[in-house]
């Protein structure tokens, strides 16, 4: 079967519900992530106000995963999506206020609601795409989800050129993007609604009450979770120092405004895009979807490392760029794989425990990168660096010759074995 006709069969059986959502979701929020940074600035936040503020979307995310993972096994995603959009726009409605509290607050409330979408997303795809295509649904997913986010980075010069053209200030203006794009973004949920997706949840997964749900969880999946967690703390300590900050980063050693960021952002996702596509081909390649991704994240670090004794924006964007495509073009591969090993019932509540894994070290790592950031400019980067290293190295020693491709897995799920 030829690239173009593989597209075709999965995204036909993605449904245009879920890739309708994804582009229009994905640019409202890129949009909103790329002026958040330059508007708090222009608040006044110094960096760790900036690193509290991401503290506390984390830490809020931190209480609400394991009931979300919950709530996606046991019912009707869509919904909850729908809900979770809602609410996400009015904590965007507390943040324009330029009140300090309220903006902390907004970070609260956004922390709660903040994981349904992406995780009910992730579920809903493994109820409707057989198996043996979750490598290929995934990454196209990720790819059209990735255009989006494209179009909402370049977006960023929309403020840029209001205050060129009408000579409104900054501040203004990003108050005014941010409260617009939020207003716009239920219209995304529009598409999953209309669309009647069939997102019946398994009915094992409806039997049981919250705390008995995840009692229910077999060994052998409990293992082969505890490893992905493990894997995925290191890696959101080291994300969270640094990454997660990085617009901040850029913006106290550049001086940039959302222009710029939204130039940076918007180039690596679109160069993602188009790579995704292929990380499929790869992935059966080199003999599994876990061995791909963790080959193709290894290549980053050396960029990662590289910015660091760089003054040059463009140099440091160019390099930014390509360690960010590299760290995640795989990404979905790692989902695929997840997906797989874990029983149709629990997927749900084991992305919640990984998503958990990771977003704990998050909520110390955010307001600990701030707090760097103002020590040395280039230190959360370096410290990056060796976790993910690290990370990386533990994950592919705990599945050592266990990442078979999804197509390779036995049909009886009841047997929960990686392979």
């Amino acid at each position: 079967m030829t690239l173009l006709s593989r597209i075709k069969t999965v995204l036909a059986e993605l449904r245009w519900g879920i890739i309708a959502y994804s582009v229009v979701d994905a640019f409202l929020w890129s949009l909103i992530w790329v002026v958040q940074a330059p508007y708090l600035k222009a608040l006044g936040f110094s960096p760790f106000d900036y690193g509290l503020y991401g503290s506390l979307f984390t830490a809020s995310s931190i209480a609400a995963l394991p009931l979300t993972g919950w709530l996606v096994d046991r019912f009707r995603v869509v919904k909850a999506i729908a809900a979770s959009i809602l609410l996400s726009a009015a904590s965007v409605a507390l943040m324009v206020t330029g009140v300090k509290t309220l903006i902390y607050a907004s970070a609260v409330l956004a922390g709660v609601v903040g994981s349904i979408p992406n995780l009910g997303i992730t579920v809903l795809i493994s109820r409707i795409v057989r198996e043996e295509r979750y490598h290929y649904a995934y990454s196209y997913i990720e790819a059209i989800f990735t255009l989006g986010n494209a179009a909402g980075s370049y977006a960023g010069w929309i403020p840029e050129l209001f205050v060129r053209t009408y000579g409104m200030t900054y501040l203004e203006t990003y108050r005014w993007t941010l409260l617009i794009a939020a207003l716009l973004s239920p219209v995304a949920v529009v598409s999953l609604i209309k669309a009647n997706l069939p997102d019946e949840p398994p009915s094992e997964g409806r039997c049981g009450g919250f705390l008995e749900s995840f009692k229910g969880i077999p060994p052998s999946a409990w293992r082969a979770i505890g490893k992905l967690a493990l894997a995925e703390a290191v890696i959101g300590l080291g994300a969270a120092i640094s990454i997660h900050n990085i617009s901040y980063y850029f913006i106290l050693k550049y001086g940039v405004q959302s222009g710029e960021l939204g130039m940076l952002y918007g180039s690596e996702s679109l160069l993602m895009a188009v790579l995704m596509i292929f990380m499929p081909k790869v992935s059966e390649y080199v003999g599994s979807p876990l061995r791909a991704f963790v080959l193709v994240c290894f290549s980053s670090l050396p960029l990662l490392i590289a910015m660091t004794f760089i003054n040059s924006y463009f140099i440091a964007a160019v390099l930014y760029i390509a360690r960010t495509v590299l760290m995640n073009l795989a990404s979905p591969l790692y989902t695929a794989f997840m997906m797989s090993v874990v029983p149709p019932q629990h997927r749900g509540k084991a992305s919640s425990i990984i998503d958990l894994s990771r977003s704990i070290p998050e909520a110390v790592g955010r307001g600990l990168g701030g707090y760097l950031l103002g020590v040395d400019l280039e230190l959360p980067l370096r410290i990056t660096a060796a976790l993910y290293t690290a990370s990386l190295t533990y994950l592919t020693l705990a599945f050592r010759g266990r990442g078979g491709h999804s197509k390779n897995l036995p049909k009886n799920h009841e047997s929960h074995q990686l392979h």
